[in-house]
């Protein structure tokens, strides 16, 4: 009998249209770094992504987690059924999103001598990266209204913002660094940013969201729970930089640019693209599980559904990924690259136990515990560092690869454990019987992809057929085609 499948249905809906706008930002960006290379060379692009890197640190520094926190409390808010608490709540973020662009703007300008130093080397670019402070403002600015847009689950108004944004902002700078060359530069990244925050404005003024009036005192002090919240994030945040800076600068020193590079492919593939998967999803996920978060039994059985999607979906691309690793680096970047097989492999072991983990993970953020979040993402980058340092000496490279699966393997049982204490959560029969089966069908590939085994295209074309032919049959359980046809009927 086929299983009651509208939350299954909600789950992909959300996930494709989403996913669907990020791969179409991805390849408008493709575009116009093509582009953009062609006129400005690679000067010009090493001085956008260093002014990128800039835009985004004052950004997330100034932000300061509250875009996390504030789809948390607006999809709570937006549950209850008193709206002027959820007007409210949506007054008080604004409020804090004009502040954060405000503090942006000022830090931008005042330190822009000493990031000119740090990024540079001299003063010549400091006026440069102090007009940069507007694009970070606009970036805060927009980050909120899609926040908001996030929290109240118009997941095709936020993808629309996007994808309008990437294409509007290529059209029109395109021909800013075709005139002005590298001074076209911080006008385009400025055009870029207001371009996007007038798309989602546009978005979020057709919701009709009533404006309520509050204090400055009372929007501060509301919201310094949700500061808390975002605090611990930003700490999260800055100890991944961090750690992923050190794992770069240890090869580099002790091998060389090249294998940072080879190290850099695989990483990009895994937390980049495969990543992709997991955004797209917890762009309706967090703020249903945010709305639900004190009810155990609904938190049990939207994990679970959540989980069981997670592995539909994410099992045939681990195991075409384990079997020809190598062909998709020469694809994404060269057959220079395909030395990263290796790494590659091992990293994609561990993304199986992350992305089992990974609805599990937002328990924690729903539940308000930050600190905990915290001391689960220290103890992975802790135990990945750890076990990287000392497995060198006789793996060399691969190392990185394989201490990324140890770390995995060391955060899987704390974080179910923490999901567990926090909410009663555990896995229902289906997705622990999912969870044998695709590490059958993994551990195969890997074999298969790692030691050569005879015949192995043959085989590998023979796993990978079988893995998608699994995940279709348990899609098939919760989505019909029906469904489908009901994603593009009029209501």
């Amino acid at each position: 009998m086929k299983k009651e499948n509208s939350s299954y249905n909600q789950i992909l809906k959300s996930t494709t249209i989403f996913g669907g706008s990020q791969v179409l930002i991805i390849l408008i960006g493709l575009i116009r770094t093509k582009i953009i290379a062609v006129l400005l060379g690679t000067a010009g692009i090493g001085i956008i992504g260093i002014y990128q890197s800039v835009i985004e640190m004052v950004r997330s520094t100034c932000s300061l987690g509250i875009d996390t926190a504030g789809v948390k409390d607006i999809a709570e808010a937006d549950s209850n059924t008193d709206k002027d608490s959820l007007y409210k709540t949506i007054a008080r973020f604004n409020k804090w999103f004009r502040g954060s662009a405000l503090s942006a703007l000022l830090i931008c300008i005042a330190f822009c001598y000493p990031i000119s130093h740090w990024a540079f080397g001299s003063d010549e670019y400091a006026i440069y990266i102090a007009c940069l402070s507007i694009a970070a403002a606009l970036h805060i600015l927009a980050t909120g209204k899609s926040t908001i847009l996030q929290g109240l689950r118009k997941i095709p108004e936020m993808a629309k913002s996007a994808v309008w944004g990437s294409l509007i902002g290529l059209i029109v700078t395109i021909p800013v660094y075709y005139v002005w060359r590298l001074d076209g530069i911080v006008p385009a990244l400025i055009i870029n940013a207001f371009i996007w925050f007038l798309c989602v404005i546009f978005y979020y003024r057709k919701q009709a969201i009533k404006k309520v009036n509050i204090s400055n005192k009372e929007a501060f002090e509301a919201g310094l729970s949700s500061l808390r919240l975002g605090v611990y994030i930003v700490l999260a945040g800055i100890v991944s930089t961090v750690s992923m800076f050190l794992v770069r600068a240890y090869i580099s020193r002790n091998i060389d640019l090249d294998a940072a590079g080879l190290f850099q492919s695989a990483w990009v593939i895994t937390n980049v693209y495969l990543g992709l998967i997991l955004r797209s999803m917890g762009s309706d996920y967090f703020p249903r599980l945010s709305a639900i978060s004190g009810e155990k039994e609904k938190v049990k059985k939207l994990v679970n559904e959540q989980s069981y999607i997670v592995l539909v979906i994410a099992l045939p691309i681990i195991v075409g990924m384990l079997l020809f690793s190598d062909f998709v680096l020469s694809v994404l970047y060269s057959y220079d690259f395909t030395g990263a097989g290796t790494i590659l492999r091992w990293q994609v072991l561990g993304t199986f136990l992350k992305v089992l983990g990974w609805p599990i993970s937002f328990i924690l953020l729903a539940r308000n515990k930050g600190f905990l979040f915290l001391i689960t993402e220290v103890m992975f980058y802790a135990s990945y560092l750890l076990s990287a340092y000392l497995l060198y000496p006789a793996y060399g490279l691969d190392a990185a690869g394989i201490g990324y699966l140890i770390a995995y393997a060391v955060y899987f049982p704390v974080i179910v454990w923490a999901g567990y204490n926090i909410s009663g959560f555990k896995w229902n029969g289906d997705i622990l019987k999912m969870t044998l089966a695709s590490l059958i069908f993994i551990c195969a590939a890997f074999y298969i992809a790692h030691y050569h085994t005879g015949y192995t295209l043959a085989w590998s074309i023979a796993i990978l057929c079988l893995s998608l032919l699994y995940a279709y049959i348990k899609l098939k359980k919760v989505f019909s085609v029906e469904d489908l046809k009901n994603w593009f009927r009029k209501k």
